[in-house]
């Protein structure tokens, strides 16, 4: 009977073990699957700020610096704001501007705000907030 019971027990143990093990396995690959979605998300809401100024802008995350980002917020919709400045200032005119100066777009999730080096522009979302207006202010001053 001991016996019996002894390799119910182990069974029931190994079948735990095995089903917490197919769930840690299954977290990485959700991540994995969460973060091609964002990146397609984003690539298409550049591929549109593209069309509109008449540009080639490539876009990516930044995870390193998403790392602190709620997994329940798009980062790739709180990067949009900065991307409608930039089809702000190519609607009113400065699209050639905007073709010269952007060529790339990294989104990050550092709240950092919006920054220019070179001729990528990178916007540093924050949970909740909206980079319109901050993106149009600090790209007007340097196209």
């Amino acid at each position: 009977m001991k016996s019996v019971l002894f390799r119910s027990v182990a069974l029931a143990a190994g079948i735990a073990a095995a089903a917490v093990s197919a769930a840690s396995a299954q977290s990485p690959l959700k991540e994995l699957r969460a973060r091609q979605a964002e990146e397609r998300q984003l690539a298409s809401e550049v591929a549109y700020t593209s069309n509109i100024c008449s540009a080639r802008i490539s876009s990516r995350i930044d995870w390193n610096r998403a790392s602190n980002w709620p997994a329940d917020e798009s980062l790739a919709d709180a990067c949009d704001d900065a991307l409608g400045a930039i089809e702000a200032i190519c609607r009113s005119g400065d699209s050639e501007k905007v073709a010269k100066n952007i060529s790339s777009f990294t989104c990050t999730g550092d709240g950092a705000g919006p920054s220019l080096s070179g001729s990528t522009l990178t916007f540093g979302a924050r949970p909740g907030g909206n980079g319109f207006s901050q993106t149009r202010s600090y790209l007007q001053g340097r196209l």
